[in-house]
């Protein structure tokens, strides 16, 4: 067996899948962290999974496991936790989105996830996850506070989701001197914020009748109206959502790109504004603030739902739109933050946002938040 010399310093990242929610809480926390391993006093690695090794381990501090709920994942934590009192790692469980009944509530119907999700036997799972770990980490404090109601568990910590200076930097705007006469407008959200229509296959038989999801009518008539009035630019990332095929060749259309090129895209882009319409439900209020910071970083103001525990209600208050805002309010909203002086407070606000909430990845804040989250002495047998 290999020892490691200083012993407690490996942190295995396990990740579970390659979609952005890897990238943004796993591989570029991983991969910054591994750039400043000496000055942190840890040494990450990336794995899809543990290494069980008895050398190995007694070099690990701690293990961080992106959603550990399969049979087979509760199956090998058993066995680290067995092993646990030998080798002194702490086992972290990370969770992004909500995959248990919360308040009630799970993933939305207009969520595709829900077609395939069987949610009622990942929420069996949690009971048998829970007592094997040491904490959660999570993206949000809605997040936790479902777990804790939830299950009863309260070894929860909250680690934002923040975006790579190495991956979104970018040189800060100017401000504008002129009032913006047709902004561009970006929506990069995925297609589970929307159901589009799936035709009778083997799967589904009967086909999939198409749900606007977070999209509400009143949003869906204000882009198709100034689209077609040549009062904006709008452009669509990732997938087309069924209710803008009217207007599909008045937009501009952009597919969908690795997550270490999506920060590049996006930025080519130059979007004015960036929007993000959601609807209130427990799933939405679990989810994080990640196209807000993302704005942020690229100067597009941007404009988000806003209802009680919504993931942007502190984004800036010019900026917030109700859950019931009408298109004849959307486009007063935006023709009043068109104005030069309007659109240049908003645009700084948010530049500041950025640094003064922590929010890079690089910043100290979440570096000292992720690393206290490793610290195993909680876990060391103490010496007699």
């Amino acid at each position: 067996m290999m020892s490691f010399n200083p012993p407690g310093a490996i942190v295995q990242f396990i990740y579970r899948d390659t979609s952005g929610c890897s990238h943004v809480r796993l591989r570029w926390n991983s991969a910054f962290l591994a750039g400043v391993a000496e000055a942190a006093g840890i040494t990450p690695i990336l794995l899809p999974n543990p290494i069980l090794d008895g050398g190995w381990l007694s070099g690990t501090r701690a293990i961080i496991w992106q959603r550990p709920i399969s049979d087979q994942d509760i199956a090998i934590l058993g066995k680290l936790k067995a092993a646990q009192p030998q080798f002194h790692y702490k086992l972290i469980a990370e969770f992004d989105d909500l995959t248990w009944i919360s308040h009630g509530e799970g993933i939305p119907e207009y969520n595709q996830a829900s077609l395939n999700s069987k949610l009622e036997d990942l929420h069996k799972q949690m009971p048998k996850l829970l007592p094997l770990l040491d904490e959660v980490i999570v993206s949000t404090e809605w997040l936790k506070k479902s777990l804790k109601d939830t299950f009863g568990f309260e070894k929860v910590r909250v680690v934002k989701n923040v975006i790579p200076r190495f991956l979104w930097s970018n040189d800060r705007k100017p401000d504008i001197t002129e009032d913006i006469k047709v902004p561009t407008i970006l929506y990069s959200g995925a297609p589970q914020h929307y159901r589009n229509p799936i035709p009778p296959n083997p799967q589904f038989p009967n086909g999939v009748v198409p749900l606007r999801g977070d999209w509400s009518q009143d949003w869906i008539d204000f882009i198709v109206k100034n689209v077609k009035a040549g009062k904006i630019n709008f452009v669509c990332m990732g997938a087309l959502p069924w209710f803008f095929e009217e207007i599909k060749d008045m937009i501009t259309f952009v597919p969908w790109v690795d997550c270490n090129s999506f920060p590049r895209t996006v930025m080519s882009i130059k979007p004015d504004f960036a929007i993000a319409p959601l609807t209130e439900n427990e799933f939405n209020r679990c989810k994080s603030d990640l196209r807000f910071i993302e704005s942020c970083a690229i100067g597009a103001v941007f404009l988000g739902s806003d209802w009680p525990n919504s993931p942007y209600e502190d984004i800036h208050p010019d900026c917030r739109c109700p859950k019931d805002i009408t298109k004849e309010q959307l486009e007063e909203k935006l023709k009043d933050l068109c104005k030069k002086d309007n659109y240049n407070k908003v645009r700084n606000w948010q530049y500041s946002y950025l640094n003064d909430k922590n929010r890079w990845l690089e910043s100290n804040g979440h570096t000292n938040n992720l690393l206290s989250a490793m610290d195993n002495s909680q876990v060391m047998t103490p010496l007699i």
